[in-house]
């Protein structure tokens, strides 16, 4: 199971009718998120087991992590090439002069392509890279075809694609902290 991390929400906690925050996890939520990061159908029992708590106490600080925003969802670990999307790659966009401020909404646009899986505007000489998996290189070569054609400012992009993968994660893992 896929686990997506948020790291930039506060978690808040309920006493009574006031609200305490805070902002940082303490080590038991750590190690509840790290467990769900690792294994998203882990039930509240081997959780509990784990983290020396009672399954109504897990429950109730899963539910809180997730309504603060630290747990985002949940999702299973699809292989894509078995799914019939073999083709990896990696394409930078690049906008003439850094111009990239108006074309933002063209980006955000991308996540209607199945085939593009996630979009991060970059800092050095690029302004966003997508990561895609295609069905071929002709459905990556549409996706190009719409990402380039559809644009208000002049851009380039460069795309690599992947011959072999040493290792994804499933996830955001975070470790403790030193």
């Amino acid at each position: 199971m896929l686990l997506r991390l948020s790291t930039s929400s506060r978690l808040t906690r309920h006493r009574g009718s006031e609200m305490a925050h805070k902002t940082e996890l303490d080590a038991v939520d750590r190690k509840i998120v790290r467990q769900l990061a690792t294994d998203g159908r882990a039930s509240y029992q081997a959780i509990a087991d784990e983290v020396g708590l009672s399954r109504p106490a897990v429950m109730e600080r899963v539910k809180r992590l997730e309504e603060a925003g630290y747990i985002t969802g949940y999702g299973a670990r699809v292989d894509r090439a078995k799914s019939g999307f073999p083709v990896t790659a990696f394409v930078a966009v690049r906008y003439a002069n850094s111009d990239y401020v108006g074309d933002e909404p063209r980006m955000r646009d991308m996540e209607k392509h199945p085939e593009v899986l996630e979009c991060h505007h970059v800092a050095g000489e690029d302004c966003y890279m997508l990561k895609v998996a295609a069905h071929d290189l002709e459905s990556l070569q549409g996706v190009l075809r719409d990402l380039r054609g559809s644009s208000k400012t002049q851009m380039s992009t460069r795309t690599t694609i992947v011959l072999g993968t040493v290792f994804e994660k499933p996830g955001f893992v975070p470790v403790e902290p030193d």
